[in-house]
């Protein structure tokens, strides 16, 4: 079963209409802000009165039987003035009183119906603006940040408008509304920013105080319209309006005429002009169609419309809800947006790449493993409000508690260098999950403080331990691939489990708790990471950075490997180096020795030319075979250093040897080779043969590749912190 449709068609006053007076034209109460400015307002005016298209609207029509109290959406009305001076990002002095019967919800077009209503509704509607961003919209102009601010409505400029009639020969009807219109300051008492400004300030905008007679809120000639009224019926009507204005008699006698013309011009666009809808039905239950069929559709349609350049999220309709269902008085007078902007913060502060979203996702994660035994938010409960409202008022009550958590789980992430190696945020998350729910319980937990002390001790270092296990296991075992929704929801059901247990702990047995919860989320990951740890071979020599995060890891597996591995390596006067996955026998010096091979072999081989191309050193299968052998992982490190190995076909010891810390004696070569696990026979392997090379190589493959298999079996454990 699908979602239906139906097509209307409207005219633009009755959008209007619907949307301001008596609203039931709403707005999804979402994180997309309004962002269309001044400028672009202006030129949608001015297509409008040109004849030219505004483009289709997608609505979603929402009656009384569609959803129950608190299902949906969140919505709102449209904003009167778009407040750029303050967080909302919006006022409105006329909110939706009470619950419309029936309403739309505007899915497609929101911009371009709140840029209508903010040219065409009330008298004070508008932009409020910081003065420099008004300078810049309208002027071209950059001027320099300040506090001051202006609050302006779209008006008709009459001397411009004199002006473009002169330019177009008296006739009316060629003149182009986006030259006579003018943003300008119509109140006298609160339209600009109380402090003084410098005698030599430049003001972006003109007021109607400074320039009576000269500025009509544009509104007033749109409301003005009345079809079919005649040229003489406009003018009874607009000779009033002048006077209110303060449009002096002469002026007034030359405007009038050419005015009541224009209300013609304006009164055709108001009645002729008119956009097509394509409305979604309201639910309506059939044998083949449930109510969560129904929100599932909807919110798939959201969470794929592409509005403002960028598609709605999940997150963004649970954010939604929490804003609705926030608890303010328990975070310190804080709203929701701003708690969550305050933990995107502190993350980002600690180095995290965060957007919104994944705040949103990190917050109902947590909920979900403590408060819905571990299942997360589906599409039909996003617009459930019962149970995502009960997450804003359950996380509320908590705020004070989680947030110094999470911040302090992230200065762990940060301590541990992880950040550039976490995969997927879902990683993070849970982790961050575990870390709140194992240190939760520990501080809930009496005795003695030199019981407890050790015990936080050993939780710590747990801690540590399973962050790196975790972050490496789950990347390497590919659970945010194609599986992760499925993983994410495994992994929210173990720590649900987890969670049960825990509540049940005291301090004789939490860490047998911890070890238990660790050993099975870490089984979760564990055969598939030693898999991918054994399989991962690269044949091309322009590939092996994909040993990165392996040999990430394996350099600080042992003390004296980091020690020796971690120190910059340059060579004569260079200054900067850089961390790369580097051969250590050089690609072309190898390829030299494997052509060198094959022509001896051929030297005393007889066969066809087909025979002879086959032909390839002793234990390899061909040529291709041979060549590729030399990118395997026991052939690379992971260093700082100035210089590159594989792209020349010099030894590595050449180069080694003009690193400063060599040559003064700082670092002895037996003991480096000896730390990285290598030898003379890789480092300098002219006069070593194929063979010998080969075995080197995988002797140190096999041992690379069973210490990270350790590592995440937790027999072994970073030595460089």
């Amino acid at each position: 079963m699908s979602i239906k449709y139906d097509s209307k068609r409207e005219t633009l006053a009755e959008i209007i209409k619907k949307a301001t007076i008596n609203a039931t034209y709403v707005i999804p109460d979402l994180q997309r802000p309004y962002v269309w400015s001044p400028r672009q307002v202006t030129m949608l005016i001015d297509s409008l009165f040109r004849g030219w298209p505004f483009g289709s609207l997608l609505l979603w029509e929402v009656k009384p039987d569609c959803f129950q109290e608190n299902e949906g959406i969140p919505h709102r009305p449209f904003w009167q003035v778009v407040d750029r001076t303050a967080n909302d990002q919006g006022t409105t002095t006329s909110a939706l009183l009470g619950q419309p019967a029936t309403y739309q919800m505007v899915l497609d077009g929101q911009q371009r119906v709140q840029s209508l209503i903010l040219a065409l509704g009330g008298d004070q509607w508008g932009f409020q603006l910081y003065d420099a961003d008004w300078a810049l919209d309208l002027q071209d102009r950059r001027a320099k940040p300040s506090s001051h601010w202006s609050k302006a409505s779209l008006c008709i400029d009459l001397q411009k408008f004199v002006a473009e009639l002169s330019v177009k020969n008296e006739t009316v009807r060629k003149i182009e509304a986006g030259k006579i219109v003018e943003w300008a300051i119509l109140d006298t008492v609160s339209g600009q920013s109380a402090e003084s400004r410098p005698a030599n300030y430049v003001y972006p905008l003109l007021t109607t105080k400074g320039n009576p007679g000269r500025f009509i809120r544009l509104s007033r000639f749109w409301d003005l319209v009345q079809k079919d009224l005649s040229e003489r019926e406009y003018r009874k009507l607009l000779e009033p309006i002048l006077i209110e204005h303060g449009v002096g008699d002469a002026d007034r006698f030359k405007l009038i005429d050419p005015l009541a013309e224009f209300m013609k011009v304006v009164e055709n666009v108001k009645t002729n002009s008119f956009v097509h809808a394509l409305q979604i039905e309201s639910f309506t239950l059939t044998p083949q169609w449930s109510k969560d069929d129904y929100s599932d559709a909807i919110v798939n349609i959201f969470t794929r419309l592409n509005t403002a350049g960028r598609t709605l999220t999940r997150e963004e309709i649970t954010l939604a809800w929490l804003k609705v269902g926030w608890v303010p008085a328990q975070t310190d007078g804080k709203a929701a947006g701003r708690c969550l902007e305050e933990l995107k913060s502190a993350l980002v502060d600690r180095g995290f790449h965060l957007e919104t979203d994944e705040i949103v996702r990190l917050i109902s994660f947590i909920w979900s493993v403590e408060n819905r035994s571990g299942n997360l938010l589906d599409s039909k409960d996003l617009l459930k409000g019962e149970i995502v409202r009960s997450m804003a008022a359950s996380v509320a009550s908590m705020w004070n508690r989680l947030k110094p958590r999470l911040e302090r789980g992230a200065d762990l992430i940060k301590e541990r260098d992880i950040l550039d190696n976490q995969g997927s945020f879902n990683a993070i998350i849970v982790f961050l999950t575990w870390y709140r729910l194992v240190f939760d319980r520990f501080d809930a937990i009496s005795g003695g403080v030199p019981v407890v002390d050790s015990l936080e001790k050993e939780l710590n270092l747990r801690a540590s331990q399973f962050l790196d296990r975790w972050v490496f296991g789950s990347q390497w075992a590919n659970v945010w691939g194609d599986g992760a929704v499925l993983n994410f929801q495994n992994f929210a059901t173990d720590l649900n489990g987890f969670y049960a247990k825990l509540r049940e702990c005291l301090a004789g047995n939490l860490i047998t708790t911890v070890d238990e919860g660790i050993g099975q989320l870490l089984g979760r990951v564990s055969v598939k990471a030693t898999e991918q740890i054994n399989n991962t071979v690269v044949r091309d020599r322009r590939r092996v950075h994909v040993y990165y995060p392996l040999l990430w890891v394996w350099h600080r597996l042992d003390e004296a490997r980091w020690k020796h591995s971690s120190v910059p390596m340059r060579t004569g006067r260079k200054r900067t180096s850089k961390l790369e996955v580097d051969h250590t026998v050089a690609d072309a010096w190898w390829g030299r020795l494997v052509n060198q091979e094959i022509e001896t072999k051929l030297a005393a081989f007889v066969g066809t030319d087909e025979e002879k191309a086959l032909v390839a050193p002793d234990d390899f299968e061909s040529r291709y075979d041979a060549l590729a052998f030399i990118n395997l992982l026991g052939n690379c490190s992971l260093l700082d250093k100035s210089f590159n190995i594989s792209k020349s076909d010099a030894p590595m010891w050449k180069f080694l040897q003009e690193v400063h810390e060599f040559k003064e004696g700082k670092i002895q070569r037996h003991e480096w080779e000896e730390a990285l696990s290598l030898s003379e026979t890789l480092t300098e392997p002219p006069g070593s043969t194929l063979a010998d090379i080969k075995k080197a190589v995988q002797t140190r493959d096999a041992l690379i590749r069973k210490d990270l298999t350790d590592f995440i079996a937790g027999s072994l454990h970073r030595m460089d912190l």
